[in-house]
C-alpha cells in the first residue's frame, strides 16, 4: 500500500514540474502520509475467496523553511483485496496524488 501511494505521488509531482526529494531538511514543502489498518475482512462469494482489507490515509503537510503547515486533502479510506483489487489501490492512489499536488501548488501560488 505505502509503495504504491509513495511512487503515485512521487510522479504526480514531477510531472506537475516539483522536484522530489527523500530529506524533509532539503524541501521545499514536506507531505507525510500515514496509511492504518482499519479493517480486514474475509468472505467466499462465487467459488473465490476474498481478503479485503481497509485502510485509513491520513496526510499531512508542512513547510520546514518557513515553518507553516500546508493544507492536505483530509483523511480518506481504500478497500481492495491484494489478489484482485489491485486497480482499486491504484486508482485512489492516483486521485490522493492529485489532491496533494493540487494543494502543493495552492500553498506555492499563495505564497508568491
Amino acid at each position: 500500500m505505502c509503495s504504491v501511494l509513495r511512487s503515485t505521488v512521487n510522479d504526480a509531482l514531477e510531472k506537475a514540474g516539483y522536484r522530489v526529494v527523500n530529506s524533509p531538511a532539503r524541501s521545499d514543502v514536506a507531505v507525510t502520509a500515514a496509511a492504518q489498518p482499519v479493517e480486514n475482512r474475509v468472505s467466499r462469494e462465487f467459488g473465490t475467496t476474498f481478503a479485503v482489507r481497509t485502510y485509513s490515509i491520513e496526510l499531512n503537510g508542512e513547510a520546514p523553511r518557513l515553518g507553516e503547515a500546508v493544507a492536505m486533502p483530509p483523511a480518506t479510506t481504500v478497500s481492495y483485496d491484494q489478489s484482485v483489487g489491485r486497480e482499486r489501490l491504484n486508482e485512489k492512489a492516483r486521485l490522493v496524488a492529485g489532491d496533494i499536488v493540487e494543494r502543493v501548488q495552492a500553498f506555492v501560488k499563495k505564497r508568491k
